[in-house]
């Protein structure tokens, strides 16, 4: 399993002599964990999707429950009409999960793997345009679009930094065979989150392309259901959401590269961060007089901006997110600094 940005030189010589091959099946991956009504919805948009001529196309599902759900989600499955790959990874964490949905993706002997979130549901032609952008853009990997969610997107671009929302790879990537590199996720990163962007940054290393394209949609679930009038609580989910991502990149930082590459990360990330927040926090200042609610507006960015940065360089001695929803696994976590300690 190759988890070391080093060595990286070698694969990237033999990146223009890998071969392509002809494309038979396609593995759709989803990774789940209790929640089995979000999961059926998955499932049955996936019954719906359009297969490219000629070629097969697979749904894949890991459990991360405990116990093996294999009996409920097969049944799930099969009331949509849909046959699926099962696997069960009882340990807990996001990278694990991801690595068993790998896993497989090999044994199905997918050419092409597509990664999307069991709370989200697939658009129809969600393989056929992953597909085409694969071959269109000649790149290893295809960054599709999150309806609600995707910021930005523009078709074509290069993608530096890239998750397993909506997302398709080339075997290579994940299969030793032929001239592969079998990468996986870190499981170190189980309960601290980041294992995807490190994921696609080795894949980067290892001379990989990703591209970004609009036409590969999915349906975010949580997105769609956004109640615009809980403005207070959707604050204080993007505040928490901004605490748990400064600090935890920071750890994996440590983790993954050193404190050396830590200090880099947190200067090269937050820096930007702190001027525009201190910036927000003027203007809406300034703003408060002649225009209260873009001034409360502007505070609020101001005051995510900063947390982000003050959780950032807390990750430098203690880890981890002090939210009651983490533990249900709806958000990530450490379970305390010992275990990360252990880790190192």
């Amino acid at each position: 399993m190759a988890f070391s940005f080093r060595n990286a030189s070698p694969a990237l010589a033999a990146r223009a002599k890998r071969p392509t091959g002809k494309l038979n099946t396609v593995a759709v991956l989803l990774c789940t964990r209790d929640r089995p009504e979000l999961l059926a919805e998955c499932l049955a948009s996936c019954a719906k999707l359009i297969h490219p001529p000629g070629i097969e196309v697979r749904v894949c599902v890991a459990d991360n429950n405990e116990t093996a759900q294999q009996r409920q989600i097969c049944q799930t499955a099969r009331s949509s009409g849909l046959d699926i790959d099962y696997g069960h990874e009882p340990r807990r964490g996001y990278a694990s999960a991801r690595n068993c949905a790998l896993r497989l993706a090999i044994a199905t002997h997918a050419d092409r793997a597509i990664f999307m979130d069991d709370d989200s549901r697939a658009d129809p032609r969600l393989v056929i345009e992953h597909v085409r952008a694969v071959e269109r853009y000649r790149a290893d990997a295809v960054l599709g679009r999150i309806e609600g969610l995707s910021r930005h997107p523009r078709e074509g671009r290069r993608v530096y930094m890239a998750g397993t929302g909506n997302i398709s790879v080339r075997r290579w990537i994940y299969a030793r065979e032929p001239e592969g590199i079998g990468l996986r996720f870190d499981p170190r990163l189980d309960l601290l989150g980041q294992e995807d962007r490190e994921f696609f940054a080795e894949v980067i290393l290892n001379g990989g392309v990703i591209r970004q394209s609009c036409l590969p949609l999915v349906y975010n679930s949580e997105a769609e259901e956004a109640n615009p009038t809980s403005g207070e609580r959707a604050f204080r989910d993007r505040l928490t959401f901004a605490k748990m991502e400064g600090r935890n990149e920071v750890v994996v930082a440590r983790l993954r590269h050193g404190w050396r590459k830590a200090f880099a990360r947190l200067a090269l990330r937050q820096t930007p961060q702190l001027q525009r927040g201190i910036s927000d926090a003027v203007l809406a200042i300034a703003m408060t007089s002649v225009d209260a609610a873009r001034s409360k507006k502007r505070m609020e960015e101001a005051r995510i901006r900063l947390a982000k940065v003050g959780s950032a360089i807390s990750g430098f001695w203690r880890p981890g997110l002090e939210r009651q929803a983490a533990r249900g696994g709806l958000l990530v976590e450490v379970d305390n600094s010992s275990r990360l300690r252990n880790a190192e």
